[in-house]
């Protein structure tokens, strides 16, 4: 997000301006040592033994005089003047008010902070007293033409002295006080102006903010390398498993026990080391995710925040942020197993284990013969498998099976014979000569009537236009962001980017024409187009989807009934307008209709799906869903299913993928690597 992109406009909006606790706008906004904020009645009930945990983060604070000993977020509060002023309707003229009468309201003074009808704009304009006021049109004030003007003629008022504005700072005391406090209590003691007093704070904040960066990054990194450990972890427990399964098919059925036995302390072993570095990864994700909402919000306190507000909040930044800072992860321990297969003459067959796991704390006992790593091939018997080119495209039947044209029935699975499979129609690489880093693709946008594929380098802050038969053709510039894009649709001529918390409406020629605020706090939303009438924005950790439409206004959202504890990730709509959500936390697909109701639930229990991935529907709403190292095809209810692309090797694994309007599927593979495919 950039700093300088942070407006007024967008922080009076009434997502920003609602507690997340009743859904209501704020009411005596209370802030929280984690920099969460909540009305201070929603708070009281939380209030158990003198302690309150966040509901967002769960940080725990003492809170022994309960609710009302936190502190006021007069940030919240100041904002929600100038709303809820800017959305009253039905404003009638103060000073006609003050002499028993009602007349309509035609303009505001902003010195005066009177709403004046027509004869007493008039006269306002003409009084010696208010001659020089800025009145302005009614119209123009609740249009929001003036909310700069109005945030600078805000002022928080001495709880002392009502009438005297906070304007000065106490650093004896470090507290705001007004004129009659320099006066009378504070007057033997240091007093600034509070303009001095946050010039000479602004510094170190800003400094602190920077700091969050490195934070962020020490915590991604972290993240990263349980994921890499996670991905060994499957790798040594599917080549052992592979191994130990063809070893004792080669031998003779009485080692079969043996199998069993090895395998039993296989996936217990496994489960284990997976159940640890999971717990350790959610933790990760759950401090990454706080340090992100601590700088954002900063960030909003520190360039949009008055003096005393910043002031105000100064010190729960600080401690927030050294708290987040100080923060170290525990040690990952993990154990990558290896096996040992004892020598396998027939007189050695009674002496003892044949197989034994080998893991770093413990060498095996008795002879062994042969060690065998988790990521090498067992030296036994079997069938010849041609390993080809580590970027060539998924395995896939020869022959094309395409579906005919015309409305999609439901309950048909189109093109579900295993034996009627996909046809490679063209494969390329990503082009990387004009790229600063190789290329990462997370988005595909297909161009209609065979216009093309824009494929999103987030790598590279770019779009890469390619021809319907592979030919780079031009590259798209994406707006100028601190953020990183990773999402992208196309809503009939409008180009739709997810950035950080941003949704990005854009011009093919790349021109900007609206930026909107997601809800949330995710680092990054998938997105999908229903199509030219909205585009639907996956919500993560809220279980929820947005819909906007092309002209930058929320025109729905869909929250499936008592669905919770999940992570939404990629998303896709069929024809009838439900979505198909992976979800990264419970590891399934959820199919939705817009009404929000839950119509099936795809889980791993199913044969086919292990950990679904990027999703897509093609023009007869059949399910396409990348999982690890294959590509499996639902029907539209979620009944059916086949596996129609896969490969055993890890440089193929598939990434994202879309469907074109001719039913060609469209596979991008971390390789680098694009292959099409017709059914």
């Amino acid at each position: 997000m950039a700093l300088t992109s942070m407006s007024l406009q967008e922080l009076i909006r009434e997502d920003f301006l609602t507690c997340k606790i009743c859904y209501d706008l704020y009411t005596v906004p209370k802030i929280l040592p984690c920099l969460h904020s909540y009305c201070q009645h929603c708070l009281e009930p939380l209030v158990k033994d003198g302690a309150l945990q966040c509901p967002e983060c769960r940080l725990q604070t003492d809170v022994t005089g309960g609710a009302s000993s936190l502190k006021t977020n007069f940030f919240i509060n100041s904002l929600l003047e100038l709303f809820q002023m800017k959305h009253n309707r039905d404003l009638a003229c103060t000073v006609c008010s003050d002499a028993q009468k009602i007349l309509t309201a035609t303009a505001r003074c902003l010195d005066c902070k009177d709403f004046l009808c027509q004869s007493c704009t008039q006269g306002h304009c003409c009084s010696r007293l208010t001659l020089h006021h800025k009145v302005v049109k009614l119209g123009e004030f609740l249009a929001g033409e003036y909310d700069a003007e109005l945030r600078l003629l805000q002022e928080l008022c001495c709880q002392d002295h009502q009438r005297e504005a906070l304007r000065f700072f106490c650093d004896t005391c470090s507290a705001p006080i007004c004129r009659d406090c320099r006066m009378l209590e504070h007057f033997q003691h240091k007093v600034v102006s509070m303009a001095n007093a946050v010039q000479r704070e602004r510094p170190s904040v800003e400094q602190l903010i920077e700091g969050m960066a490195g934070t962020i990054t020490g915590i991604s990194d972290q993240e990263k390398a349980v994921e890499e450990t996670i991905e060994k972890l499957k790798t040594s427990g599917e080549n052992i498993k592979e191994t130990v399964t063809k070893y004792v098919d080669y031998i003779i059925s009485y080692l079969l026990a043996q199998k069993e036995a090895v395998l039993g302390e296989l996936s217990a072993f496994l489960a284990q080391q997976m159940e640890g570095c999971q717990l350790m990864k959610e933790e990760l994700q759950s401090q990454r995710e706080k340090a992100v909402s601590t700088r954002e919000f900063s960030q909003r306190v520190l360039y949009v925040g008055k003096d005393y507000e910043i002031l105000h909040l100064e010190g729960m930044i600080r401690n927030r942020i050294q708290e987040l800072q100080t923060y170290t992860p525990q040690k990952l321990e993990s154990q990558i197993p290896q096996l040992a297969i004892a020598w396998d003459q027939p007189k050695m067959l009674a002496e003892g284990a044949l197989f034994s796991l080998v893991f770093p704390s413990k060498q095996p006992e008795g002879d062994t013969e042969t060690v065998l790593e988790a990521d090498t091939e067992a030296s036994l018997p079997h069938k010849e498998e041609s390993d080809g080119d580590p970027d060539s495209p998924l395995d896939s039947c020869s022959s094309c099976n395409e579906s005919a044209p015309g409305t999609p029935d439901k309950n048909s699975f189109c093109g579900s014979r295993l034996s009627k499979g996909p046809e490679r129609v063209c494969t390329f690489e990503v082009d990387q000569c004009f790229s600063q880093g190789k290329p990462n693709i997370t988005g595909i946008a297909v161009l209609p009537h065979g216009g093309g594929i824009l494929l999103l380098d987030k790598e590279n802050d770019e779009i890469k236009q390619y021809s319907a038969d592979g030919h780079f053709q031009q590259s798209l510039p994406l707006p100028d962001t601190e953020g990183v894009f990773c999402g992208i649709s196309l809503c009939g001529d409008i180009l739709a980017c997810s950035s950080d918390s941003f949704l990005f409406f854009l011009t093919l020629e790349g021109k900007i024409l609206h930026k909107l605020l997601l809800r949330g706090s995710e680092s990054s939303y998938a997105i999908t187009s229903y199509q030219d009438s909205y585009v639907a924005v996956s919500e993560g950790t809220l279980c929820s989807i947005s819909l906007y439409s092309p002209s930058g206004h929320c025109v729905g959202r869909v929250k499936p009934t008592d669905y919770d504890g999940g992570k939404f990730l990629f998303i896709a709509v069929n024809a009838w307008e439900e979505f198909i959500v992976s979800d990264f936390i419970k590891k399934q697909i959820i199919i939705i209709e817009k009404s929000g109701q839950i119509l099936n639930v795809l889980t791993t229990s199913h044969a086919l799906l292990t950990k679904p991935f990027s999703v897509c529907v093609d023009t007869n709403s059949n399910i396409f869903v990348v999982d690890q190292l294959k590509v499996i095809k639902f029907s539209p209810d979620g009944e059916t299913g086949e596996v129609v692309l896969s490969n055993q090797s890890r440089l193929k694994r598939p990434r994202v993928l879309a469907m074109d309007d001719r039913g060609r599927l469209v596979l991008v593979q971390e390789s680098g690597y694009v292959h099409i495919y017709c059914f």
